[in-house]
């Protein structure tokens, strides 16, 4: 369930802090594609451009700031000491899978994007704008499609629809998943875990990519990531002892390692703004360690790390 594949050979239960009120919902939107199209993976990633125009374009025609669900704004607090950071959207594209694909005029694809507390109750607005973004198409006015359905998982995994064409998105009604829950209900692997990088995930750690990282240096991104998460939409005030689980990530053994970083071109083939560039491949570490970092680890997966994520950059599976 939830695009995390954990294996049932030698599992434990994943252990957690108390997690609260803190709960996703895992929406599928279904496109009818409009024209013959040819799906790749360079092309989702690029979506972002797309959902910006249409937020923009009914934004223009309506008094409501959609922008800001796409782009969210850097919150305002008087009383911070700090420096405010910018939060990600509350949802995360989840792309479905490595390979490009040819579709007929008039097929569909599915698209899954999970939403995170109480950004679940800004999906009638990302409805809109999706169902927009269809005139525009996901970049450049390439696949261009209609909107004709929108479905969602239940916590046993099941899915029921919400949505269906000509109906109102303020009316849908999305089954919740709680985070306590579904990490109670994983087993994973007692000593051994496999990372599968699917889109490319750009780490930068001092102003520099992160080329051949290994797993002490990919999961403070992770951790970073699952915890501003549930901050930002869940309420989480539970303190992490962030250094101590970044000191135990570092102890564990690689044992095997074949990420290597890829560019990915933007549509018009060429390296510029919207190309993406970071590591893919797979990971697989051992340690006693993991039992403490694998609820991360597992959140994480429902996510996806490093910069674009939001958009479906740095999406992994755990094995």
């Amino acid at each position: 369930m939830g695009r995390s594949r954990f294996f049932m050979e030698d599992t434990m239960a994943v252990t957690h802090p108390p997690l609260g009120q803190a709960e996703f919902s895992l929406v599928h939107f279904t496109l009818r594609l409009r024209d013959k199209t040819l799906l790749t993976p360079q092309l989702l990633l690029g979506m972002r451009n797309g959902l910006k125009k249409a937020a923009r374009r009914l934004d223009a025609a309506a008094d409501e700031d959609r922008v800001k669900l796409i782009d969210p704004s850097v919150p305002f607090d008087p009383w911070s000491s700090g420096t405010s950071k910018k939060p990600a959207p509350p949802f995360a594209f989840l792309p479905p899978g490595l390979h490009s694909q040819q579709y007929a005029e008039g097929e569909s694809v599915a698209l899954a994007f999970c939403f995170w507390g109480r950004g679940i109750q800004s999906l009638p607005l990302f409805a809109e704008i999706v169902r927009e973004m269809g005139d525009l198409g996901l970049e450049k006015g390439l696949a261009r499609f209609d909107l004709v359905g929108i479905d969602a998982e239940d916590a046993t995994g099941s899915s029921t629809m919400i949505w269906r064409e000509d109906e109102d998105f303020e009316a849908m009604a999305p089954p919740i998943i709680p985070v306590d829950w579904w990490l109670e209900n994983l087993s994973i692997p007692e000593q051994r875990m496999t990372l599968l990088f699917h889109t490319p995930a750009r780490l930068i750690s001092q102003n520099k990519p992160l080329f051949q990282p290994e797993f002490g240096d990919i999961f403070p991104f992770m951790l970073r990531r699952v915890t501003s998460t549930l901050q930002h939409y869940c309420d989480f005030t539970i303190k992490v002892d962030g250094g101590r689980l970044v000191e135990m990530a570092g102890e564990l053994t690689a044992t095997r390692q074949s990420l290597s970083w890829q560019d990915w071109k933007n549509i018009a083939g060429r390296q510029g703004p919207s190309a993406v560039g970071g590591v893919v491949g797979e990971l697989v570490v051992e340690g006693e360690g993991l039992k403490e970092l694998l609820w991360i680890v597992a959140l994480g997966s429902l996510l996806n790390i490093g910069k674009g994520a939001a958009f479906g950059a740095g999406n992994y599976t755990v094995e």
